[in-house]
């Protein structure tokens, strides 16, 4: 597992040409509008580094969330989210760059890569981002780091979202809390992403489902538990079908008084697309 996470540390800075504008003070770390999904393996990493409990990193530092659909905004991922301001900030720097999640590690090369960028500088929750102005250079052996880290990733997500939720990929049709919310008195058509967070979380709460998942966490800290997930991570035979469920969701749940029903019809690219 260490070996694992030191070729992670070699091929986040490799042939790297970019550094971020003298001008920009890290909107990203601190915009509550910019999601930063993390997996566990971010965590497991940082807690090596630091020297510090999965447990207590996720409790101060993460939250389970949600993330809108961009192709429909009735449905919704759940996923694990970065605190904001990130409490890793420090003035407009990161204290623990050489550690820090694989999703902060990819942006913005890898969405260049991709050619996100204008997509990106079309969004007004980008329109602050000074780097997405810069002139971002991805070299052909920059481009395979890149490759290769978005693959480690996305491993790593859809282990980590198996281990927590049962799926690899959890789609949530929100349209019972866009009622919801409505009965507590929204007055617009739907609510803040904020707005649905909350009402899950208290929904949630006598359910026990957050706790559930503070147990898995805690199975974590210690050496056999983050060996046992490592392991799995490694599993071809294991890791395939949820690399596929990943990126073509099958199923999708709902809310159902205070607990998830899975529902029998299934959701199918391009349905259903993330970034």
């Amino acid at each position: 597992m260490e070996r694992y996470f030191q070729h992670q540390a070699e091929l986040a800075p490799k042939e790297c040409k970019w550094q971020c504008p003298e001008d920009c003070d890290a909107p990203g770390c601190w915009m509550t509008e910019v999601i930063v999904q993390v997996n566990l393996f971010d965590l497991i990493r940082l807690s090596l580094v630091l020297n510090t409990a999965v447990s207590g990193l996720f409790l101060q530092h993460c939250f389970i969330g949600l993330e809108n659909s961009e192709i429909d905004p009735r449905y919704q991922r759940l996923l694990i989210k970065l605190k904001k301001p990130c409490n890793f900030l420090q003035k407009a720097s990161c204290r623990v760059h050489g550690s820090k999640p694989l999703n902060c590690v990819l942006f913005p090369e890898y969405h260049q890569l991709k050619g996100i960028i204008p997509h990106l500088v079309n969004n007004p929750i980008f329109k602050g981002f000074p780097c997405l102005r810069a002139e971002i250079k991805v070299s052909q052996a920059r481009s395979k780091a890149l490759e290769t880290i978005r693959a480690m990733s996305c491993r790593e997500e859809a282990l980590s979202n198996q281990f927590f939720f049962d799926t690899p990929c959890f789609i949530l049709d929100s349209k019972p809390l866009t009622k919801l919310l409505k009965q507590h008195g929204l007055k617009g058509p739907s609510g803040s992403l904020q707005d649905y967070e909350q009402l899950l979380r208290s929904v949630l709460k006598p359910s026990g489902f957050f706790d559930g998942i503070m147990d898995k966490i805690y199975q974590l800290d210690t050496w056999p538990g983050k060996e046992s997930l490592y392991e799995k991570l490694g599993d071809d035979d294991l890791m395939k079908p949820l690399l596929e469920k990943l990126n073509r969701p099958d199923s999708i749940y709902r809310l159902k008084g205070n607990q998830f029903m899975r529902l029998k019809r299934t959701l199918q690219p391009p349905e259903v697309i993330f970034m």
